[in-house]
């Protein structure tokens, strides 16, 4: 997958490494995701054109796992998703596509014929603030929160503490939050959390259902003059699209 970053900053000379925060089915913590701007009326094509090159990884034997999302808020996006257990692995080729290098090649010829522009941000996730489960959610709602200078420490104690044990009452099973290290300012943090789509909204989710109404006032109390913002996005998982490996 570190290929798909090489070759599209050489045809399209743009200095790549990526959230919005996506999910972390893998034990690996540094996630990178890659924002795609895909230019009007080439959606169809791009995606055909990811298509073949997951055949290709997976004809080529890869075990690098990627996924894709397709935002359903906020600019028209799409998402490419995977997880490094090391930083040395960020700037490492897949040995597994050896002898397919000429396949990969045009594919992204391809991609970058429908490639409007890119985006690179570089995360570490948290472990103490995840909630893990074996499947893939149908949906995310991520967030992009800005937290007061100084105060990330602060902000990631309360989520521990108050927020991941409401969120496992209220039967969340996808759940995590994420450190920007690259691409995005220091001072921000990464959060999705799976859901079934649009109607979950309709009630009380998340936090708000797993704690009182007194609770979640005193944790609004304490957490909004931590904070300077949130962005809200919903991103739909593209199976069609993704290259998982299947358990050994």
């Amino acid at each position: 997958m570190r290929n798909f970053v090489s070759l599209h900053r050489r045809l399209l000379g743009i200095a790549v490494l990526f959230a919005c925060s996506m999910p972390c089915w893998a034990q690996a913590n540094i996630r990178t995701v890659l924002l795609v701007k895909v230019k009007q009326g080439h959606d169809d094509s791009w995606k055909d054109a990811v298509k073949d090159y997951v055949a290709t990884v997976k004809k080529a034997g890869s075990e690098e796992q990627f996924t894709v999302w397709d935002s359903q808020s906020g600019p028209s996006l799409h998402a490419v998703v995977w997880y490094s257990t090391k930083w040395k692995e960020l700037g490492e080729e897949n040995p597994k596509l050896k002898g397919v290098e000429g396949d990969i090649e045009t594919l992204f010829r391809r991609l970058d014929a429908d490639t409007d522009s890119l985006e690179t941000w570089v995360d570490e996730m948290q472990p103490d603030l995840m909630i893990r489960s074996n499947q893939i959610p149908p949906f995310v709602r991520t967030g992009r929160t800005r937290i007061v200078s100084g105060k990330t420490d602060e902000v990631k104690a309360l989520l521990r503490d108050q927020l991941v044990p409401a969120l496992k009452k209220a039967g969340v099973t996808d759940y995590g939050v994420a450190v920007a290290r690259f691409g995005t300012p220091s001072n921000e943090i990464h959060s999705y959390m799976g859901v079934s789509g649009w109607g979950e909204f309709d009630s009380p989710f998340g936090a708000e259902k797993g704690m009182t109404p007194a609770e979640y006032k005193a944790f609004l109390a304490k957490i909004q003059p931590l904070i300077e913002g949130t962005q809200w996005d919903l991103w739909k998982f593209e199976p069609e699209l993704s290259y998982l490996v299947p358990a050994k």
